[in-house]
């Protein structure tokens, strides 16, 4: 995924050989889902699927309990987590984010003090226009929704975001479960944004309006000095990865 530096699992992280990585498999096996107290766990055959550290691979919920049943399922006789991509960021909730909560939060906070739609231009007008006209709506909604009344500035020196508005949204991130928190973390490093990460994480936005407004500048060159290959590859890689991050979120209520 796009966000691997962020901490979520991938292909070969976690183990000295793959042979021995318990997430490999030499033969056809079968997967299923058994309830077990509030949470759901994956069953190899007859056997407890285990995170890389050894933990049992379970789910908040049924539905993304299945879903990891079916996408394991898919996989053949190896399994491949970079095609397993809510396999990932399973592991990373179980093995990472649940027992690294501080670390996990303060990465994502971190966007939050740079927040990326605070970050406006002084010219030319029609860019100016279209950052108010895109942006300022997620600044009133977080207003609305977290009480978190954000600055926003402009040129190359640095600016201070209110700490009162961070920490509103950082008592509103403390109380997500590992899940809800891996999903976040990643939605944050892929936009670029604490706040739009929140808007998919919330359902405040779908996947099209945060790509759109994660890739605002970009899209303004484009339209003004015509398309860039390169750029457009970026923006369907991060709306792939954003629609794995919203369906990971649907899954999880």
């Amino acid at each position: 995924m796009v966000s691997q530096k962020n901490g979520v699992y991938a292909e070969g992280q976690g183990q000295n050989d793959k042979e021995s990585h318990p997430m490999t498999t030499t033969k056809q096996p079968q997967f299923s889902v058994k309830a077990e107290g509030d949470a759901f766990t994956l069953y190899r055959d007859d056997e407890a699927l285990r995170t890389p550290r050894n933990l049992q691979v379970t789910a908040p919920t049924r539905r993304l309990a299945e879903a990891l049943a079916q996408e394991c399922g898919g996989q053949g006789e190896k399994m491949d987590l970079r095609k397993m991509p809510l396999t990932q960021m399973t592991l990373t909730a179980i093995d990472i984010s649940a027992m690294h909560r501080e670390e996990v939060i303060t990465g994502i906070m971190r966007f939050g003090e740079s927040e990326l739609i605070c970050q406006r231009a002084t010219d030319p007008a029609d860019l100016v226009e279209e950052q108010n006209k895109i942006w300022q709506p997620y600044l009133d909604w977080c207003k609305t929704k977290f009480n978190a009344d954000l600055r926003t500035g402009s040129g190359i020196i640095p600016f201070k975001q209110a700490p009162e508005a961070l920490a509103a949204l950082r008592a509103f991130v403390e109380k997500l479960d590992a899940f809800s928190l891996t999903g976040l973390s990643e939605a944050v490093g892929i936009s670029g944004s604490l706040v739009l990460g929140l808007a998919l994480a919330t359902g405040y936005a779908d996947v099209a309006s945060i790509v759109a407004a994660a890739e605002l500048d970009n899209l303004w060159q484009s339209k003004k000095w015509g398309e860039d290959p390169a750029v457009q590859n970026r923006q369907n890689e991060i709306t792939q990865e954003l629609e794995i991050c919203a369906r990971f979120f649907a899954l999880l209520s």
